[in-house]
């Protein structure tokens, strides 16, 4: 048994130990809630994809890789089943705390901490969070405030509509408050899983080093079951501690971002639309970076700039009690570096190559039929991609178009 597994399965029943003893000391302010669900799928892709968990994670087509007479290695099909993603979530309230309603979440599933951990455990919230009349404070790991809860495609696809909504949970302070239809949450927040790409790879080290936490600030307007918001994003890294020439260095990225979106609910139906322009967000899952725009060459100090994407997507779903339909279309676009700035370094992205993608879409239809428990789906999912040359100002040039179909069945037992 590896070490992740024994961990979960030491919490899990530490859990039901103390549930007895918190319930004979006061059962009415102490309580231990389990839910979660089972959930296995079965898909089909027309075309080798970029992704995650084996490609469980969805997000665009392979570029072409020509073999030696020149034909397409990744125009090729292939077939996968999992159910790493079945989750396990306990909920556990407890005596009011300076006023306040208090409650703790653990949730993990079995998706690992990397694409080379599928089927370990992993921790996806881990919050405490208090809750006053008008008011409530999270403190913990949670989803990054552009991923509002409410707005959640409702896609069967792990990827919950990725690269062109985002999908990024992180550590932070949560603090929001309420005035009638208003709310205004404000965020400041570290990363851990989800974090931005570097001299190192993908670390949280570049965030730690600035010193500054990622900040967010965002707003809600809730009326009549609708609910409309708007966020702004601010997020500084530090790449490097010291030059590749062995000089002390405090040169830092700063990437800003905003969002929109809005919730329309309707007696038989759900839409959902939003969004959002971005500097540097692969920590988000989704397209962007930075680039070092100058090297001083005595010191071999850096200058970074940003990579600009613009985000834009719609989710329909209907309201039934067995049969439902749902459909998802998205959209994102590189826009090049910040005031057309030329390169001259390296650039810094989701992976070494994300600059040469001009733009990618998405259409996935899909149906589920509910009952009791059981949850059984089918998601058909079209996904197009343009591959390029990018341009000295980060713009994608002579593109050519490839395109991934995939055939997603799935099956879920809720608890």
């Amino acid at each position: 048994m590896n070490k992740n597994k024994l961990t979960f399965l030491l919490v899990i029943a530490s859990i039901f130990l103390i549930m007895p003893s918190f319930a004979q000391k006061d059962s009415a302010k102490f309580g231990v809630k389990l839910n979660g669900f089972v959930n296995s799928q079965l898909m089909f892709d027309t075309r080798q994809t970029v992704g995650g968990r084996e490609t469980m994670l969805l997000l665009y087509p392979e570029n072409k890789k020509a073999d030696k007479y020149g034909k397409d290695i990744n125009a090729s099909p292939s077939f996968n089943q999992l159910a790493m993603i079945s989750r396990l979530t306990a909920n556990v309230w407890g005596p009011d705390a300076f006023g306040a309603k208090s409650i703790g979440v653990i949730e993990g599933d079995f998706s690992g901490q990397t694409n080379n951990d599928n089927n370990g455990f992993r921790l996806r919230h881990a919050y405490i969070k208090l809750n006053w009349q008008k008011s409530d404070l999270l403190i913990g790991q949670y989803w990054h405030p552009f991923d509002v809860p409410e707005m959640l495609p409702g896609v069967l696809s792990l990827n919950t509509g990725a690269p062109f909504h985002a999908f990024s949970r992180n550590i932070q302070l949560r603090y929001s408050h309420t005035f009638n239809h208003l709310k205004i949450i404000a965020v400041a927040a570290s990363q851990r899983d989800y974090a931005s790409q570097g001299p190192l790879g993908a670390n949280s080290v570049y965030m730690r080093n600035a010193v500054i936490p990622n900040m967010h600030l965002q707003l809600h307007y809730a009326i009549n079951g609708h609910l409309f918001g708007v966020g702004g994003d601010f997020k500084m890294l530090q790449p490097k501690l010291v030059t590749d020439s062995n000089y002390k260095t405090d040169a830092k990225i700063t990437s800003l971002a905003v969002i929109g979106f809005s919730k329309l609910s309707f007696k038989k139906i759900d839409i959902k639309i939003e969004g959002s322009w971005g500097q540097n967000l692969s920590d988000h899952t989704m397209l962007g970076g930075y680039f070092e725009k100058a090297i001083d060459s005595t010191n071999g100090s850096v200058k970074y700039g940003n990579m600009e994407t613009v985000n834009a997507w719609i989710d329909i779903t209907t309201k039934a009690p067995s049969w439902k339909l749902g459909l998802f279309a998205g959209y994102t676009k590189n826009l090049g570096f910040t005031n057309d700035l030329a390169v001259k370094g390296k650039f810094y992205g989701s992976s070494s190559n994300t600059n040469n993608i001009d733009y990618v879409y998405r259409v996935a239809p899909r149906i589920t039929y509910t009952t009791g428990q059981l949850v059984f789906g089918s998601e058909f999912e079209y996904t197009a991609i343009a591959y390029g040359t990018p341009n000295i100002k980060g713009k994608v040039e002579k593109t050519t178009e490839y395109n991934n179909f995939r055939v997603l069945l799935s099956a879920t037992y809720n608890f």
